[in-house]
């Protein structure tokens, strides 16, 4: 099934405005997502369509609880007309992914409130997160990690992808754009780029102590820092990996021998970086002879 969600004063020819007395349908839309989400049935594939300009706010963690299986959160429009989920009132403020096979598409990010903890709690199998915006509204108005596994249970969160998502921060607080607690196998993430532009700044994908990536495959994403040092890519400390790090693009600010992916066990092809702002990357770890 297919349900509405339009909190804009743009409606559709011969509509009414958003509310979630409505029936969720096109011309008779909800007013917000969490309750579209919950009039939705698990593993039926029911999509949710988030009209352009649509607004909402997120105060606490799990405002928008994604707790229906198989569930597509699509927004329509583009740029700035893309809907906009705020994350205000506590650092604590998430939308929280737990139910399995949840999309969310084309959103626009915000953070309202100073050192959010992260955009998007993912505790959940088979998460994709595609073509999403992540930013900051102001001066400590900012993210810690954009996209966060929190849960330490191993391989709750096998297969997230995330793919085609655009990040920008400039906050002294920002850690990653993703940040794993637990192992994870298949996770795909793919074209995304990200500019978190501090000093302070961890690696583009943050993995806890001792959890290990199986089959993942990181790919053709951009990633910028005014990182002096540590793992730019990838940041992980065990052996027991594998899988693919490959084509991916790296500017930092780290001159004494820089390591783009710390990750024993992938593979690594055509990965570049560079510690200047005026030289082209070149290849990270040398080509195999």
């Amino acid at each position: 099934q297919v349900f509405w969600v339009n909190g804009t004063t743009v409606l559709a020819k011969g509509g009414i405005g958003g509310s979630d007395g409505n029936d969720g349908s096109y011309l008779k839309p909800f007013a917000t997502i969490d309750y579209a989400i919950g009039k939705c049935t698990a593993s039926r594939g029911d999509v949710i369509m988030v009209m352009p300009g649509h607004s909402e706010t997120v105060t606490s963690d799990g405002g928008i609880a994604c707790d229906v299986a198989g569930v597509a959160i699509v927004g329509l429009g583009h740029g700035s007309l893309r809907p906009k989920i705020v994350l205000d009132t506590a650092a604590a403020a998430a939308v929280a992914i737990s139910a399995a096979n949840v999309t969310i598409h084309n959103v626009i990010f915000e953070a309202s409130f100073a050192d959010v903890t992260n955009a998007i709690d993912v505790t959940a199998k088979h998460a994709c997160i595609s073509y999403c915006h992540f930013q900051e509204e102001g001066a400590d108005l900012n993210f810690v990690d954009y996209i966060a596994c929190t849960g330490t249970t191993d391989n709750e969160a096998d297969g997230l992808c995330v793919d085609h998502c655009t990040g920008y921060g400039v906050d002294a607080a920002i850690n990653s754009p993703l940040l794993i607690n637990a192992d994870m196998k298949d996770l795909v993430f793919t074209y995304n780029r990200f500019n978190t532009d501090h000093a302070n700044a961890l690696a583009m994908i943050q993995v806890a102590t001792g959890k290990d990536l199986n089959n993942c495959f990181v790919a053709h994403n951009f990633y910028a820092s005014l990182k002096t040092s540590g793992d730019v890519f990838i940041d992980n400390d065990t052996a027991a990996n594998d899988g693919w790090v490959a084509h991916n693009r790296a500017q930092h600010l780290d001159t004494a021998g820089e390591v783009l992916t710390d990750c024993d066990g992938v593979g690594q092809f055509d990965n570049l970086g560079t510690g200047s702002v005026t030289a082209s990357g070149y290849i990270l770890p040398a080509i195999d002879s």
